[in-house]
């Protein structure tokens, strides 16, 4: 498990404190397998068995009615699709798409809370 500073105590932002072992830390609890993040709520994501045929209807469910203006994915170690279907569909739905590795995008979004960013986050376990 890779340990990421944290920001303080006292916030219910949905910070990640740490990743690895097929599984995330974020704000003291432990979660097993994917996840998909909101500034304020962390979710159980099963993502596709081949994660190169993610669709933007995958995603949409999560992002609720008044969804956030980007979307950021952890696809795994490195990722070596561009998602460019999926980044379409996102941006249909007036969404930016930023593709990382899992770990990239740990960093990345306890960066954007820390920032107070409106964002959403598809994490895939490794």
């Amino acid at each position: 498990m890779v340990d990421i500073k944290t920001f303080g105590e006292g916030s219910d932002l949905q910070l990640i404190h740490g990743y690895g072992d097929g599984g995330f830390r974020v704000s003291g609890s432990r979660y097993s397998g994917s996840l998909f993040l909101l500034p304020r709520l962390s979710t159980a994501w099963t993502p596709p068995k081949d994660i190169d045929s993610l669709t933007a209807d995958d995603l949409l469910p999560f992002l609720g009615e008044a969804a956030p203006p980007l979307l950021v994915l952890g696809a795994g170690a490195a990722p070596q699709h561009p998602f460019s279907d999926l980044g379409a569909g996102l941006r249909h739905h007036g969404i930016a798409f930023e593709l990382l590795s899992t770990p990239a995008a740990c960093r990345t979004w306890n960066v954007l809370m820390s920032e107070g960013r409106a964002a959403a986050a598809a994490l895939v376990a490794i």
